[in-house]
């Protein structure tokens, strides 16, 4: 069956009619009609078929074609059989049957609402929001976990009433009943008989794979195809792929700071030289920052204080400017092969487990009693957070206002919240995991957590604004599975990270960049808000206006104080969660503050 790039809200009028608000099929990247069955597509996806390896470029509208096809022969669980960073939906006119779906990883967002045999989703819950029949009904527990943790977890939103869908789940509604069916989730099968070289040939080939697949499937040339690049493993390795199957010089993306502690351009000019890539820099300064403030509020239609959102926009902008239509991002890799430094302070207080009982106990009672001073602060708050879960000792540092929430939170607002929700959604990860290594358990938190629901968010906003589409070649199933089977010891072995990675490219990356430690693109957010004149008014007039007073959520005295801190201390603690308190406030002036329509 032939499909046709065609697909209008005005030919839906039998799904409006079957309860589909018509708000639904606007703002898709792609749309395809053909024989009753309407289309729409975010991202890209193709069949996962066996030809998957072929080199030739494949049209958006050839694609289409195939995905109709696929469906018209599996049904709702076509999606399941799709490859690429994606959201989709299909309306089938003959069975009045709406089936929509995310992506393994979730790279792409689908929001939905129902109610009384009506149902509306976009990839976009701004949409949602301007439907005069949804009610815009904030939910406390999506601030109260975005305070800690500057984003909101699928399968909430900032809305009570309206739902993200998570990743690899397929939604099928047909005459007003919804189901909602997990059709993939990352999992850790083990191979503990691979040896090194195998798990690391296996691992490049798959990323080879991947980057190949991303690259052959869209409308453009090869000259509009760029990948960002921070100087770390992840992004090298990519820039390096990408030079493998363009026909012209890789074009690389770069962002750096006058501020040196957060500049690290020099390794990603190693890596583009070492590649012969076409490399573009850009410096960010904090008066630019400052001017697009308005801009990223406006992009980001939930509330998200990543402040790393402010160079992932400008590297952006510059690829826009350069012509480049589809970037590659090394989102993904650490959390698949054990990159984050954190996997091994981890390591470090699983040490203390492995303690025989009877001196553990000793150990444990001389901690309560040692003084609370340097040097020994440091054994007590060892001892304590070694006898913790994991779970909460890996997001201790995102707990500050479950903490601090008397000080903090208004009397009102923190009795309509529940206190452990902020780690309830990393406990509901930890124990979907199930009995794996401890490694990958925590990988797997973070596979949802920081990639699915933070890092993707951050990049696809500020690639919407730009025209841009990212594609994510670690986050790719076939990819994935080849991780699951890679053993935990391997991929961080010792305390040596992303140790079998290294392995597989260590005849491919330049030495230096090997050796580096993890920095990616960071940001001297802290430091601004300490210093520059424009970013220290702004933050003052966001969180302790009669707006954001009257909103009802914290106390005053204690956000004086908190500003206070931050300007005593050195570090971008405190600063982390001025900037919260800034995006929030920002948000509702750009969006929940707007009237519908």
């Amino acid at each position: 069956m032939e499909a046709t790039k065609t697909a209008t809200a005005a030919e839906l009028s039998d799904a409006s009619e079957c309860g589909v608000l018509t708000r639904s099929w606007t703002g898709w990247n792609e749309s395809y009609a053909g024989r009753d069955i309407y289309l729409f597509l975010e991202g890209f996806a193709a069949p996962n078929s066996s030809d998957q390896n072929a080199k030739i470029a494949q049209t958006a509208k050839i694609c289409g074609d195939q995905i109709v096809d696929l469906y018209n022969r599996k049904g709702a669980e076509f999606i399941s059989q799709l490859r690429g960073s994606f959201a989709i939906a299909l309306w089938d006119a003959r069975k009045k049957q709406l089936v929509f779906g995310t992506d393994h990883f979730g790279t792409r967002s689908i929001y939905y609402w129902s109610n009384n045999d009506q149902i509306a989703f976009s990839p976009r819950i701004g949409t949602l929001a301007d439907c005069p029949e949804i009610a815009k009904v904030i939910e406390p527990n999506s601030i109260y976990f975005y305070l800690n943790h500057s984003f909101i977890p699928a399968p909430f939103t900032i809305y009570k009433n309206i739902r993200r869908l998570e990743p690899g789940h397929i939604l099928r509604w047909k005459k007003g009943q919804i189901s909602v069916r997990r059709y993939w989730d990352m999992a850790y099968p083990e191979d503990n008989g691979l040896s090194e070289a195998t798990a690391a040939a296996s691992l490049r080939s798959a990323l080879e794979d991947s980057v190949r697949f991303a690259f052959r499937i869209g409308d453009r040339r090869d000259e509009q195809v760029g990948a960002f690049l921070s100087g770390g493993t992840d992004s090298s390795a990519l820039v390096g792929l990408l030079s493998q199957v363009s026909t012209k010089r890789p074009r690389s993306f770069s962002v750096g700071f006058d501020e040196a502690a957060y500049n690290e351009i020099h390794y990603a000019r190693v890596a583009a030289k070492h590649f012969n890539s076409d490399a573009y820099e850009y410096f960010v300064r904090p008066e630019e920052a400052l001017a697009a403030m308005p801009t990223l509020a406006s992009a980001y239609d939930e509330p998200f204080g990543n402040s790393s959102a402010i160079p992932t926009y400008f590297c952006l902008k510059m690829a826009r400017d350069a012509g480049v239509k589809i970037m590659l991002a090394g989102d993904g890799g650490d959390e698949l092969f054990g990159g984050n430094e954190r996997y091994i302070t981890e390591k470090v207080f699983a040490l203390y487990q492995e303690i025989p009982r009877p001196l553990k106990t000793v150990i444990d009672r001389a901690a309560e009693i040692i003084p609370g001073f340097y040097p020994w602060r440091k054994v007590k708050n060892y001892v304590r957070k070694a006898n913790q879960t994991a779970v909460e000792r890996f997001f201790a540092y995102q707990l500050y206002f479950r903490d601090y929430a008397r000080e903090y939170l208004s009397d009102e607002f923190r009795e309509s919240i529940d206190l452990e929700f902020s780690l309830d959604v990393p406990k509901q990860h930890y124990a979907r995991a199930g009995d794996i290594a401890a490694l990958n358990r925590l990988l797997y938190i973070d596979l949802k957590l920081a990639v699915a629901d933070n890092d993707l968010f951050k990049v696809n906003r500020m690639a919407e604004i730009n025209s841009i589409q990212v594609r994510y070649p670690y986050l790719d199933p076939q990819v994935g599975i080849v991780s699951g089977r890679i053993p935990a010891r391997l991929k961080v072995k010792g305390w040596s990270k992303r140790y079998v990675f290294k392995k597989a490219f260590e005849n491919f990356l330049p030495k230096e960049i090997l050796r580096k430690k993890k920095h990616g693109f960071g940001l001297p957010t802290g430091d601004w808000l300490r210093r520059h004149p424009g970013f220290r008014d702004l933050a003052r007039s966001l969180l302790l206006d009669s707006r954001s007073v009257r909103r009802g959520y914290f106390k005053v005295p204690a956000l004086e104080r908190l500003l206070q801190l931050h300007d005593a201390e050195s570090s971008s603690y405190y600063g982390s969660h001025i900037w919260n308190f800034m995006m929030l406030e920002l948000w509702h002036r750009h969006h929940a503050d707007r009237v519908p329509g």
